[in-house]
């Protein structure tokens, strides 16, 4: 099964209608048919963005937009937060600080793509959905497709 891991970059854009590349990140990432993997840290980092969002005066119900997100996060929802394992995913953040010039978080969202959604794709194809350059550089450096 192909899988898209969501950077919150990308989550953040796909909700927040004012934001460059609104609707094609809207359209891929939750109304598309392709499986979709994010981080278990995107929920505080989507929290933050939309309390953000609230105090810019960008938005007027930031518990409407989390509680979407939330359903979204669900059962039937189209995000699947994966898990950190921190024995895992911390070491290969760590190395990929070092070798691209990625904030901590970044680097933590790229090796959860590189060990758990890549597990999860199962030898089908993973792509990194992500707004930041450098994330995106890094990605592509890793062997990943970059959307």
């Amino acid at each position: 099964m192909a899988v898209l891991y969501a950077d919150t970059s990308a989550v953040t854009r796909a909700y927040f209608a004012d934001e460059e590349d609104h609707q094609i990140l809207n359209e891929l990432l939750l109304l598309g048919d392709t499986a979709v993997v994010t981080s278990a840290l995107t929920r505080v980092e989507f929290a933050s963005a939309v309390a953000a969002a609230h105090r810019g005066h960008r938005i007027t119900n930031p518990d409407g937009v989390l509680g979407n997100f939330d359903t979204e996060c669900g059962a039937r929802g189209r995000f699947v937060l994966l898990g950190l394992d921190a024995s895992t995913i911390l070491p290969l953040a760590r190395e990929l600080v070092s070798q691209h010039p990625l904030r901590t978080l970044d680097a933590i969202h790229l090796a959860t793509a590189l060990t758990r959604a890549v597990a999860l794709a199962g030898g089908d194809d993973v792509a990194m959905v992500t707004r930041d350059d450098r994330q995106a550089a890094a990605a592509k450096a890793c062997g990943l497709r970059v959307l």
